[in-house]
């Protein structure tokens, strides 16, 4: 097959989009009109990362450094998987007569919920060290501490 460069070719595209009734678009149903719709969905990635962008937008709005700013988003993450390990810590316990494979399982979360706090103390250290350096203002120094609760 040979491609000439010089004559313009058209192409056409069919799209294979699913058939929408009008009723569902517009929410009445006395309409039997087809439309095309296109259905859009996020992946659970997608989701959480939506999520988290919503969550750390008091932290994304503020007048602080950048690398301020992710040290503190890094101090919410900890904080919130601290939380859901100890949760999960607390469920695992509530079981009451507990197999070895219990009491291992337990202790491997105990250890997970350990290394969490010590990276959490690691990054807290981090934000007063890059506090520090930054020469913040007495406004930065309040909003990022009041950010790390």
């Amino acid at each position: 097959m040979q491609i000439n460069t010089l004559q313009p070719q058209t192409v056409s595209l069919k799209l294979n989009l699913p058939e929408q009734t009008a009723a569902a678009a517009t929410g009445t149903a006395s309409n039997n009109n087809t439309m095309p719709g296109a259905y859009v969905s996020l992946s659970e990635l997608g989701k959480t990362k939506a999520k988290q962008a919503e969550q750390n937008k008091d932290i994304d709005d503020s007048n602080l450094p950048d690398t301020i700013k992710q040290i503190l988003k890094t101090i919410r993450d900890l904080k919130q998987q601290i939380a859901d390990k100890q949760a999960e810590i607390d469920k695992a316990k509530q079981d009451g007569q507990q197999s070895e494979q219990q009491r291992e399982k337990l202790k491997l979360l105990q250890t997970e919920l350990s290394m969490l706090n010590s990276a959490l103390g690691s990054a807290q250290q981090s934000l007063n060290k890059a506090m520090q350096q930054q020469d913040l203002s007495d406004e930065q120094i309040q909003t990022a501490l009041s950010l790390m609760l």
